[in-house]
């Protein structure tokens, strides 16, 4: 493994999490274990070999764990160990610094724990003091099992199961959609009937749930000199 050779400890973070891809590696567990072929969807951009590579050294270094999952799943998972998982706040944070750099959604890659992040890092309390809300994200075969209970926030990936979903009645108002949708709406302001009529949004229960949860969201203030 390639080191800085400083006993810095930024450089010695770097050593261990500073190769290409290893921080989106690291983003997509932060929602709980994902399988290889899971990381590999979600990462378009990275090549099968990096991806090998990446997970190797992050295990070696004791960020990530492997570890294989019982029946009836029977598969191989990848997660944070609870060292790895203490790059939460790390990675939150990189993502507010970042928040007012340009982007364009029609043309990146924006991953369903990408938004489930984004969610974490624009968060606002004070706006959502009084607010009670419970929704599911529904997005391909994902579901985010979002709340927000006067000033707080929780965003959990709903673990995949062969079991078949609760009847609708038991449900929370559920939001079938894509990232790069849901992100327009709640970050750019995107009216939800226009997205509906694209086709590109459908909401099981109350229309007006979108909006009252996009409200407890803002993008933090830009910075007064410097800003890209």
């Amino acid at each position: 493994m390639r080191t800085y050779g400083d006993a810095c400890g930024i450089t010695r973070a770097l050593d261990l999490i500073g190769e290409r891809w290893a921080l989106p590696v690291v983003r997509e567990l932060l929602l709980g274990p994902r399988r290889y072929s899971d990381l590999r969807e979600a990462l378009p951009g990275i090549s099968t070999n990096i991806l090998g590579s990446r997970l190797k050294e992050l295990t070696e270094a004791g960020v990530v764990h492997r570890r294989r999952l019982g029946p009836p799943a029977a598969a191989t998972v990848y997660e944070l160990t609870a060292w790895g998982a203490q790059l939460e706040p790390i990675l939150l944070q990189l993502g507010r610094w970042a928040a007012h750099t340009p982007v364009d959604l029609r043309e990146q890659a924006f991953s369903v724990s990408s938004f489930a992040l984004s969610l974490r890092t624009t968060f606002d309390a004070d706006t959502a003091g009084e607010v009670e809300l419970h929704l599911w994200f529904v997005i391909g075969e994902e579901i985010l099992d979002a709340r927000i209970q006067r000033g707080d926030f929780q965003i959990q990936r709903l673990p995949q199961s062969s079991d078949s979903p609760p009847p609708s009645r038991d449900r929370p108002p559920r939001i079938d959609s894509d990232p790069k949708t849901l992100a327009a709406i709640i970050h750019a302001g995107l009216p939800p009937a226009e997205a509906a009529d694209q086709g590109a949004l459908r909401v099981e229960g109350s229309p007006d749930v979108l909006p009252a949860f996009a409200r407890c969201f803002k993008l933090p203030e830009p910075p007064v000199e410097g800003h890209p």
